[in-house]
C-alpha cells in the first residue's frame, strides 16, 4: 500500500534530495580538482626524473657504442 505525501511533504523531500545533489555535485568537483592536482605533481616528477636519467642513459650508451667501435672483440655488456 502506497504512502500519500501531502504537497508539502513532497515539496520538502524534493528540496532535500535537491540539496544533497547539490552537495555531492560540490564534493565531486573539489574530489575532481585534488585528482588534477595530483596527477599534475606526478607528471612534473616524472618529467624532472626523465630531465635527470637522460644523461646517465645517453653516457651508458654512448660508452658501450665507442666501446664496440674501438674494441669490437671485448664488448663488454
Amino acid at each position: 500500500m502506497s504512502k500519500i505525501m501531502t504537497k508539502s511533504e513532497f515539496q520538502r523531500k524534493r528540496a532535500w534530495f535537491r540539496a544533497l545533489s547539490g552537495m555531492m555535485d560540490f564534493l565531486a568537483s573539489i574530489g575532481s580538482f585534488i585528482l588534477i592536482l595530483l596527477c599534475v605533481a606526478l607528471l612534473t616528477n616524472l618529467l624532472g626524473w626523465f630531465k635527470d636519467d637522460i644523461g646517465t642513459t645517453l653516457n651508458s650508451i654512448e660508452s658501450v657504442a665507442i666501446n664496440a667501435i674501438v674494441n669490437p672483440d671485448e664488448i663488454i655488456y
